[in-house]
């Protein structure tokens, strides 16, 4: 269950991130640039990165606890 959740709340805060960084990339390619640029779909990208790479760190941090 703790995995469920760590799963949930990794997907709902990487789809957060992925809009902060978007916004961040946009607002520095105007600035630099004089054009908005992005990544298209980024908050999905980020949103499935952290759901695979928090799992693995969860089980990490145990497995080293737990030694």
């Amino acid at each position: 269950m703790k995995l469920f959740s760590a799963i949930f709340i990794s997907v709902i805060g990487g789809f957060i991130l992925g809009i902060a960084l978007s916004s961040i990339i946009g607002i520095f390619s105007v600035i630099f640039l004089n054009q908005p640029i992005g990544i298209k779909y980024l908050p999905f990208y980020t949103a499935l990165l952290c759901a695979v790479v928090v799992p693995i760190w969860h089980n990490k941090v145990n497995t080293v606890k737990h030694s």
